[in-house]
């Protein structure tokens, strides 16, 4: 695969739409840079399509999703700023209103969006029912315990982990405003359901 030169950014997510069409995020470099990158044939070529400039090197993207595989596409970052595009990546609008840095972050469909922050101050579960332009923390563990990872299956079945602290694994069936302790020996890194019983997840 031919890529450009990310000046020593590196990927930390990845999307695809369809076999040729995909879209990636990285962090940081040390020119306080963070890049959306898209290809259209399948992954051999990528090129930068935006580029990010946040307010420190721990400020870069974390996810980039689309859901229903349309053109209207979301990616968070650690900071305040969050990014939308309604043209399959050509323009991306920042909103600048994430109340916290967004840890990770999930798209239901082109309204419901979730993201998790595990800081003491202000982490929880964050909820935005208007495609990101307002965003609601409907949970919160306090101080401690709080997630940095999510992923939900729709608008009611989900799952959150803290990475550092496994036994935070958490379920809610009831779109994010209630979580119970799941009994697992690992947190997750990613999870993939292909129903509402029947999924995988991967750890570190």
């Amino acid at each position: 695969q031919w890529f450009p030169n990310l000046n020593g950014s590196t990927i930390k997510d990845i999307t695809f739409l369809d076999s040729l069409t995909g879209f990636a995020v990285t962090t940081t470099n040390s020119s306080v840079q963070a890049y959306i990158l898209k290809t259209t044939n399948g992954g051999d070529n990528w090129n930068i399509i935006y580029t990010y400039v946040p307010p420190s090197v721990n400020s870069g993207f974390t996810r980039i999703q689309f859901p229903n595989n349309s053109n209207t596409g979301y990616t968070a970052t650690n900071y305040f700023d969050f990014f939308k595009t309604t043209d399959g990546g050509l323009n991306w609008t920042n909103y600048s209103n994430q109340p916290t840095g967004a840890e990770d972050f999930c798209a239901i469909n082109e309204d419901t969006l979730f993201y998790v922050y595990s800081g003491g101050f202000g982490g929880g579960v964050y909820r935005s029912i208007n495609g990101g332009i307002n965003w609601t923390r409907i949970w919160t563990n306090g101080t401690s315990g709080n997630p940095d990872k999510i992923y939900m299956y729709d608008k009611n079945i989900g799952f959150t982990c803290n990475v550092a602290s496994i036994s935070k694994f958490r379920k809610t069936t009831d779109g994010g405003f209630n979580w119970f302790d799941i009994n697992l020996t690992d947190a997750f890194l990613d999870i993939k359901l292909e129903d509402s019983l029947i999924g995988w997840k991967g750890s570190n």
